[in-house]
């Protein structure tokens, strides 16, 4: 598979990979000192809620913005101000101190964007014959970088005292995620770079907004997108409400995350026997349907609907992420259909959670919500059998 790759090839996977191991968890791994940070910066739970809510805003509204860097400057120098953005709003969102807590989640924010935007076009520029696979260890790290950041929060807040005393325990915690974007600028100075002009041909990429497949790829990725916020903001409440202890709700919500890791090396084997991407999207179309009717109609097997939903959710992203590169028919294509994507599927992601919070408020009763995310999944189905008809369209 990788036989003919060259020097510049693996300096560049290994940019996309271990960039993508800041995709997640700068956002994800402030969640475990959320408590800490509204103490000491005398926060209300509505002013700590917009530290992750600005980020998630940031990933829809700065993805036409990643559209056009790319379009302008050539992807890797976009990239590479993707990184820096997220660096430097690592570093001013452990200053504690308010504002620069904000402008550094939002600048991590804006920085993401850029990432989630450009890194799936360079491998559909740069790998086109192994988009599958590529995309799913692209989303395996992304994953990875969430647990790391997310697990080692809380005991780098204890330990930080004892060795950098002038930082309290919660800023350390989240400089730390400085590790991982750091390696990403240094890889990327080692790249050697394509000449601009390669990168910025005066050619216009179709209009995506007015194309019926730009759509259904697109709502194929909000879809999921919306029911995994929904599902990882809401379950452990659903599941304290069918009568789970907050602890056992806990470590099922965290089977979510470690299920998402499967699709990376279950892809290889699945592709071989179902490698069409329609076979693929069913899968986690049906995986996902059969977690939430679990969830809703045998709840006692829950640790079994944790693992299926992970798995069939980040399968679907995979997929959709995929399907951005497999059905467009150049690289600014692609690049265009990858920000409209992001920018529809976060602001639906966005409102999703809320959505099935306020129905719930309305019904007092967790299983329409349940009912709302069946019906949401069957919706995802028929969209992906559309979106994934074929592999590619010229």
């Amino acid at each position: 598979m990788f036989a003919t790759l060259t020097r510049r090839d693996w300096l560049l996977l290994s940019f996309i990979f271990v960039m993508a191991l800041s995709l997640r968890g700068p956002v994800v791994g402030i969640a475990p000192l959320i408590d800490v940070v509204e103490s000491s910066l005398h926060l209300s739970s509505s002013a700590s809620g917009l530290l992750t809510t600005l980020p998630i805003l940031a990933f829809a509204l700065c993805a036409p913005l990643a559209t056009w860097l790319g379009r302008r400057w050539g992807l890797e120098l976009a990239l590479f101000v993707g990184s820096i953005a997220i660096a430097v709003g690592i570093v001013m969102r452990s200053l504690n101190a308010l504002p620069s807590l904000y402008l550094g989640v939002t600048c991590i924010g804006v920085g993401i964007a850029i990432g989630n935007v450009l890194l799936p076009i360079l491998l559909k520029r740069d790998f086109p014959q192994h988009i599958l696979q590529l995309t799913a260890v692209y989303v395996l790290m992304m994953n990875l970088g969430g647990a790391f950041m997310t697990g080692f929060a809380v005991p780098i807040a204890q330990w930080a005292p004892t060795w950098l005393p002038q930082l309290a325990g919660w800023s350390a915690a989240l400089l730390s995620h400085l590790l991982f974007i750091l390696p990403a600028l240094l890889l990327w100075c080692c790249i050697p770079k394509q000449p601009l002009a390669s990168a910025t041909t005066t050619d216009r990429p179709k209009p995506m907004w007015r194309s019926p497949l730009a759509w259904t790829i697109t709502l194929f990725l909000a879809l999921d997108s919306v029911l995994n916020y929904i599902v990882n903001a809401w379950i452990p409440t659903i599941l304290a409400a069918k009568g789970y202890d907050a602890t056992t709700a806990g470590l099922y919500h965290s089977y979510l995350q470690a299920a998402g890791m499967i699709p990376a090396f279950a892809l290889p084997i699945l592709k071989r026997y179902v490698g069409h991407p329609r076979q693929l999207a069913g899968i986690a179309v049906c995986a996902t349907l059969v977690s939430l009717l679990g969830y809703a109609f045998a709840p006692a097997l829950a640790a079994v609907w944790s693992f299926l939903f992970g798995f069939g959710c980040t399968l679907g992203f995979v997929m959709g992420l995929s399907l951005i590169s497999l059905r467009t028919g150049s690289v600014r294509d692609a690049a265009a259909l990858s920000g409209m994507a992001q920018l529809v599927g976060y602001l639906m992601a966005a409102a999703g959670p809320v959505s099935i919070g306020a129905l719930y408020d309305w019904t007092q009763d967790w299983q329409y919500p349940l009912y709302a995310l069946i019906a949401i999944v069957v919706l995802w189905g028929v969209i992906g059998w559309f979106a994934s008809a074929q592999e590619s369209e010229h």
